[in-house]
Formats: structure tokens, C-alpha cells, sequence
């Protein structure tokens, strides 16, 4: 019985000891990691001239956009969608410019605030059960307020934007016309290079 009581005894501290350095292990590898990728940030340089990636807004989903950034502090973007499916097509082309009113350009990363005036295209067709075909089409122009924000990620610069704005247009269904207008808030992510 005391035999294997010291077992036991010697058994738990092996295990204890064990779970310790595996501890103290995992403590080092997620320093190496911070490390790594604070490095990584240092290197990066942030200030690219072009980016690709998504950008959407309410109530309509945008499409992929890329972004010019070399007329700082003046920035231009467009965004588009081309989706043509049996009986269904939802077309999107839009286009912004955008002034950045602050900037702060740090050592980990780069922060604008801008006003940008924005336009767009869009078609929708739908066909319903009955074979009957929707279609619209919608002209609209906004002015709106956002930020950016980029930081490296791995070493490719990211850029994270969110912006909110008013807009105001005019949607053509067939032989009617009707003006629309209302809030709209975007956001987008985009990869520099």
C-alpha cells in the first residue's frame, strides 16, 4: 500500500511538473508571435498606392472595389458587381472620391477621417413564378463621413473603413420614375500594395 501510494505521489508531481513546462511553453511561443508580428509592423510600410478588396453599403451590397491612394491627400474608389444569373441580373458600378480631413500616420498604424461624394449605377431584373419581369434601374449621388483604419497584418497592410452618408437618386421601373432618398452606412476592408 505505501508502495503505491509513492507512486501516486511520484506520478502527480511527474504530471504537475509536466502541465508546468507545457504552460511555460505556450507562454514563450505567444510572446515569439507578438514579437514576430510587432516586427513584422515595423517593416511594413503602410502608405501604399493601391488597394483591393470589398466595400458595401445599406440597403444595397456592394461588390469588390479598388482604391487609388497615391493623390493624397485626395483618394479615389470604385466598386462593382456584375451578377447575371437565369432570370435574375444585379449590375452595380459606383465611384467616390474622397478628401481626408485628418491624418495621423503612426509606428504601428495609419488613421485618416474624410468626406467623400460618391455615385452610382445599379440594374435589377427579376422574374417572378409567373414569368412576369421587374426590372429597375437607379441613378444616385451621396455625400458621407468615415474613417480608416490600417495596420499590418502578417505584413500586408489592411485597411478597415466605415463610413455613414446621405444620399439621393432617382429609380426608374418601367415607364414610371420616382425619386429615393435616404441614410446610408458602409463599411469595406481592403488589401494594400
Amino acid at each position: 500500500m505505501k508502495i503505491i501510494c509513492k507512486i501516486r505521489k511520484y506520478s502527480c508531481g511527474l504530471s504537475q511538473k509536466f502541465s508546468n513546462s507545457l504552460y511555460l511553453c505556450l507562454i514563450c511561443l505567444l510572446l515569439g508571435l507578438i514579437y514576430n508580428a510587432s516586427v513584422h509592423a515595423q517593416s511594413t510600410e503602410l502608405t501604399k498606392s493601391f488597394g483591393i478588396g470589398s466595400q458595401g453599403a445599406t440597403p444595397a451590397f456592394g461588390g469588390i472595389s479598388f482604391k487609388y491612394n497615391g493623390l493624397a491627400p485626395v483618394y479615389l474608389q470604385t466598386v462593382g458587381r456584375f451578377i447575371l444569373i437565369e432570370d435574375y441580373a444585379d449590375h452595380m458600378l459606383g465611384c467616390g472620391v474622397s478628401y481626408a480631413i485628418y491624418e495621423h500616420i503612426g509606428k504601428w498604424n495609419q488613421a485618416r477621417l474624410y468626406f467623400s461624394l460618391e455615385g452610382g449605377w445599379r440594374f435589377h431584373k427579376e422574374t417572378d413564378d409567373d414569368n412576369n419581369i421587374f426590372e429597375n434601374t437607379t441613378l444616385a449621388a451621396g455625400i458621407s463621413f468615415g474613417g480608416e483604419l490600417v495596420f499590418s497584418l502578417g505584413g500586408i497592410p489592411l485597411g478597415l473603413n466605415l463610413g455613414i452618408g446621405q444620399g439621393f437618386g432617382r429609380e426608374y421601373n418601367g415607364s414610371e420614375s420616382k425619386g429615393v432618398a435616404g441614410v446610408y452606412v458602409g463599411a469595406g476592408i481592403h488589401a494594400y500594395f
